[in-house]
């Protein structure tokens, strides 16, 4: 899920150094840094701490990371039980306002290529990976919203934009999100509707906000000339993020669990995630509950379940 290690402001040696201490600790390569054969697919996401926020971004970073983890951004389709389920990985650090224009261009572009898919073949679900979570208020996890720039780039943030954040829930409208970045872990239903109260005019171009297409259907450069607008938009159409535990949730349109990080601080979690084919009446409705720190949910005719494993304390004593 992202920062699985410090790599800024180290020696090369030391870089590679922890790459191959984490491939041999999730046994990908031998101690002679030899691939391991096996079946199991890994898949690394870009965290602050692998490329850097959008204000520090570098080409360096960028190129170090993705020759060693793989592309920032990548989707894939895998047959679930008897159907098929869409996966897609985002490079989350430049979806913001980037310093490098370029990596952000690659970003969105590969949003928008998503966004086609979706429109194509709604039927399929999408299950999304972010580092940094989507927007929710205060009290909905132990974070709370806050971003920071620097020379207008991001610096520091906690949550994606509200701008960005209904983009995505909007025109992707992925079933399960999971994120990292919060430490402490979190779990958040989020509920849109297609159609907004009232009309939202777009400055003088003539346009205006009142459906998701209208959303999905904005240039990158108009995403960023009317954040206040899009922001109201979101206010008329996405309920305010709920954090749940222990309690169904009655209305949800995507559930996201940020995933605990795997630090010794907090008990070195891992999560578990398994989709299965409902055995239940396929038109039942969106249901959700979690219980300790699992979650399980049914839309789609899938069930969906989320558990924590708390790996102790790294240690080992012989």
């Amino acid at each position: 899920m992202g920062d699985i290690f410090s790599c800024q402001w180290i020696s090369v040696e030391e870089y590679y150094n922890r790459i191959h201490r984490f491939k041999w600790i999730s046994h990908q390569i031998d101690a002679q840094n030899k691939s391991l054969s096996g079946n199991h697919v890994y898949f690394s996401i870009a965290g602050n701490h692998d490329i850097g926020y959008g204000e520090e971004t570098e080409p360096y970073h960028i190129n170090r990371y993705v020759n060693n983890f793989g592309p920032l951004n990548r989707e894939w389709l895998a047959r679930v039980d008897g159907g098929t389920h869409r996966f897609a990985i985002l490079n989350a650090m430049n979806l913001d306002k980037t310093r490098n224009a370029q990596y952000r261009q690659q970003a969105w572009k590969f949003v928008q290529q998503l966004v086609t898919e979706r429109q194509k073949h709604p039927d399929i679900p999408l299950i999304l990976f972010s580092h940094v979570p989507l927007h929710k208020p205060a009290g909905a996890c132990v974070d709370s919203p806050r971003i920071i720039y620097r020379k207008g780039f991001v610096q520091y943030q906690d949550y994606l934009s509200p701008s960005t954040s209904a983009f995505l829930l909007h025109c992707l409208a992925p079933t399960f999100v999971l994120s990292g970045h919060d430490h402490n872990g979190c779990r958040a239903a989020h509920s849109t509707k297609a159609i907004a109260a009232q009309a939202i005019p777009l400055g003088s171009t003539g346009k205006t906000l009142l459906s998701s297409s209208d959303l999905c259907a904005l240039t990158l450069d108009e995403l960023d000339e009317f954040q206040s607008e899009i922001e109201e938009f979101a206010r008329q159409t996405i309920a305010p993020a709920t954090g749940f535990n222990g309690t169904g949730t009655a209305e949800w349109d995507t559930l996201e669990v940020t995933v605990r990080s795997a630090m010794g601080e907090f008990d070195g979690a891992a999560g578990i995630f398994d989709i299965s084919a409902s055995r239940r009446h396929s038109s039942a409705p969106r249901h959700a509950r979690a219980s300790g720190r699992a979650v399980e949910a049914r839309a789609n005719g899938y069930e969906y379940h989320y558990r924590e494993v708390l790996l102790g304390n790294h240690i080992a004593i012989r």
